[in-house]
């Protein structure tokens, strides 16, 4: 089975577009404070012209919102997946299941205690993306951790039986090396970008390496 794809960060029509004809599984919006933040106007636009097939799920990303705020900004949008990027507890995981009526996913940040925070939304979360977090930033600096720890995630999220994506300085160049340690999907977003745009060549680039790193694999 070959790894999951997030393309996460979009902020444009032009991005939408670009993430909305790969052969990403999931297409991420971020309404959270960040230079790649979305209002659900916006979305919602984006989203109405867009009137070609897509597999993509998709994906909105919040971090420390209340249940009701996340509740309202996802009304009369389609979205499939709420990503808590932030210090959420399970407490107000459950909570945002609730209000929304939609699976949660749950991001974790690298450090010592991750496997052990893991652990405490185990049955509550639908899957993990496995992020790096740098200064007050909680995502998308283009940093990733030291990837020798995948394999401890992975089986984690196995033990759940729930998928686990990494994210974090995930770029067409490396994304082969990050291959190897067979995450169940990966999730990017500023190494997809020129100029702060998502670019189709760079996306094309990274599906055709993830795709030759899996035939590699197969023989």
């Amino acid at each position: 089975m070959s790894p999951l794809l997030k393309l996460c960060g979009n902020h444009s029509y032009e991005d939408t577009e670009i993430a909305l004809l790969s052969r990403a599984d999931y297409v991420g919006f971020v309404f959270a404070e960040s230079k790649r933040q979305v209002t659900r106007e916006q979305v919602k636009e984006w989203l109405s012209r867009h009137h070609g097939k897509s597999r993509a799920k998709i994906v909105a990303l919040f971090v420390n919102a209340s249940a009701e705020q996340i509740a309202a900004t996802v009304d009369g949008l389609p979205i499939d997946i709420i990503q808590c990027h932030g210090a959420e507890t399970p407490e107000q995981v459950k909570e945002i299941k609730k209000q929304t009526g939609l699976p949660v996913w749950k991001v974790i940040h690298h450090n010592e205690n991750a496997l052990q925070e893991m652990e405490a939304y185990e049955g509550i979360v639908s899957g993990y993306v496995v992020d790096c977090k740098v200064g007050k930033q909680w995502g998308g600096t283009g940093v990733s951790f030291d990837w020798n720890y995948v394999p401890r995630y992975i089986t984690e999220g196995r033990r759940q039986k729930v998928p686990v994506l990494i994210a974090g300085g995930i770029r067409p160049e490396n994304v082969g090396e990050l291959m190897r340690y067979q995450p169940d999907g990966i999730d990017v977003s500023s190494g997809i970008e020129q100029g702060g745009r998502k670019s189709r060549a760079l996306v094309e680039q990274l599906e055709e390496r993830m795709n030759n790193h899996g035939s590699d694999l197969s023989r």
